[in-house]
Formats: C-alpha cells, structure tokens, sequence
C-alpha cells in the first residue's frame, strides 16, 4: 500500500513539473502571412459605417433609409463603399447628412447635392450600384470648372460694359448681361428671411406676379397662391432656388424660402451688394445636368471695409479644387473622395 502510494505521489510530482514547464515555455506561435494579418488588422480597425466585409476580401456597403435595408454593392476597398454609403445619404438622408458621413466634406464633395440634385433617388442609387457614379460626378464638375470659366470671365465684363451699351461678349459661347443690383440692408440680412426686390426691378426682369389687390383677393379666395420659384447659379456654378412672391401687408416683391440658406452661406452682411444677370450659352455648348441654355446666375459685390474673402479668390479656390480633382487621372484610373476608382 505504501509503495502504491509513492508512486501516485511520484506521479503527482512530475506531472507538477511538467506543468511548470510549460508554463515557462510558452507554446511557439504559428506563422500567419502577412496578407491574413493585413485583412484581420483592417477588419479590427475599420468603423465605416454601412460597410461589412465579404468572405472574398471584398466589401459591401448597405444604407437603411425608411425602414428597409439598401444594398449598394461590393467594392475592392473598405473607402470605396464607404465613400458608396456617403453618397447615397445625400439623397436619402437629406434632412441629416451630416451625422451619417463616414469623410468629412471637402471642397469637391460640398458639390455632389448639387449633382444629385437633377437625378430622382432611383438613378443616384442605380449609379452607385453599377459604378457609373463617380464618372458621371466626374463629368459634372468637368462641365462645372468649365461653365465657372465662362462666366467670371463674361460676369466681369458685363459688370464693366454697364452702362455703356451692348457690346461684343468677351466669349462667344457664353454671354452675361448684368440686369440690376442691390444693395442689402439689415433687414435683408435679419431675422426676417426675406430679400426685398425692388418693384421696377421685379417687374422687369423677374417672372410675373400680380401685385393687384383685387387680384390677389379673387386668387386667395379661390384657394391659390401667387408665388413662384425662381432658380439662380452663382460664380461657382451652385444652383440655388429662391420662393419668390408679393407681400400685400409691405406691398413688396420679396425672396422667402432659400434666401436665409444663401445669407448664410455667403456670409453677407449689410451693405453687401447683390447682382443679377441673364446669362445665354449656344445650344452647341453641352451646360449642366438640368440647366437651361439661358439661365439666371446671382453674384456678390461685397463691401471692402468689411474685410472678407473677394468672390474672385473664392471662385479661384473653387475651380482649382476641380481641375486638382481632374489632374488625379492615369491610366490606372482616377482618385475620387481619396479613393483610386478603375
């Protein structure tokens, strides 16, 4: 009995110090490729949101917009989908863009609302989906940089030429004529959110609005409202859409809805100047997605004492944002939103 239980105990002991051992010898890892811990790094780090990634190493991205799941495809990379997500929360997700966006805005991207803005939700997402998105965008500020030109070069021109008669346009595919001015007063820039025109200007050169007391009268009373919308682009070729109407109770044609949007992004202030022109471009020129061939634009003179940007330098950072953007092409493709699109 008591050599059965020395054995046991001697039994005992080694496995003890065997367990000591292997504690002390910790067990060799295995050796992972490095392409494995590349993916398993990316997978742990990646926080894009609306991006899964695939069993092929491939990513997905997907947006929920009114309670139902969109699919928006597979790409190579995980920026690719999420600069994918990005765009489609333009379209769905208007009333919030901001806090859905995986990148931050940037100079290029600020004007993809503006490209969305002439496709139905269907198209922008069907482009996301078969990757014509960021060529057709691509075009877009092409047509944009170009358009840009043309009218800082004529805008100027007809700002000079005021006055002096018609004259030869300085671009014979784009003609600006500078039809009148104003300058903003604080209640244009106040809380009341209304650009006041003023009425020989209104009625010569905006669209009708009868500003007949009658009128307007047999109209209310019938149920229908006098007002229209007006749509202007700036130097930058950014649309802009201003509810344009009559006030019986001022006795005033005034901008309401959209004129608050533009103070702001201007930054205008009193004694600011407002400019508009009429602007002609040949059927032979190709303009933008959903613009007229005789169109509108709204410029800002702004007072020198005041010390901010010029419109030219801001139109300059503009356009040289857009031709950087064009230069990032080769023959391997082309960079958009950080990413290299094939």
């Amino acid at each position: 009995m008591d050599s059965l239980n020395e054995t046991k105990t001697t039994a005992e002991t080694s496995g003890s110090s065997g367990s000591v051992l292997c504690l002390a010898q910790p067990m060799k890892q295995p050796r992972v490729p490095t392409t494995t811990r590349t993916v398993l790094s990316n997978t742990a780090t990646t926080k894009y949101k609306g991006v899964v990634q695939q069993p092929n190493g491939h990513w997905g991205a997907q947006i929920y917009a009114e309670h139902r799941r969109i699919w928006l495809g597979t790409f190579k990379s995980a920026a690719e989908a999420a600069a994918a997500y990005d765009s489609a929360s333009i379209k769905l997700r208007t009333f919030d863009a901001n806090s859905h966006r995986n990148f931050p805005w940037s100079e290029i991207t600020t004007h993809e609302p503006d490209f969305q803005a002439n496709h139905t939700t269907e198209s922008v997402l069907n482009m996301i989906k078969d990757r014509s998105y960021p060529h057709k965008f691509r075009e877009y500020l092409r047509r944009r940089s170009q358009m840009v030109d043309f009218a800082n070069i004529n805008m100027v021109a007809a700002s000079k030429q005021s006055g002096r008669g018609v004259q030869d346009p300085p671009n014979k595919c784009f003609f600006c004529t500078r039809l009148f001015s104003k300058e903003l007063t604080p209640s244009d820039v106040g809380k009341l959110n209304r650009l006041v025109i003023p009425k020989k200007h209104a009625v010569k050169h905006l669209p009708f609005i009868s500003d007949d007391q009658k009128e307007r009268e047999e109209g209310e009373m019938g149920g229908g409202v006098d007002d229209v919308e007006v749509v202007f682009y700036d130097r930058a070729m950014r649309q802009w859409k201003f509810r344009y109407c009559y006030w019986r109770s001022s006795q005033s044609f005034v901008f309401t809805r959209g004129w608050n949007g533009f103070v702001k992004e201007k930054n205008l202030k009193e004694k600011d100047t407002i400019v508009f022109y009429h602007c002609d471009v040949p059927t032979s020129v190709k303009t933008l997605q959903g613009q007229s061939n005789s169109f509108l634009m709204i410029d800002v003179d702004y007072f020198k004492d005041k010390g901010s940007v010029a419109p030219k330098e801001v139109d300059k950072m503009v356009h040289n944002s857009s031709e950087e953007e064009m230069k990032t092409e080769t023959k391997g493709g082309f960079m958009l939103f950080g990413v290299r699109i094939q």
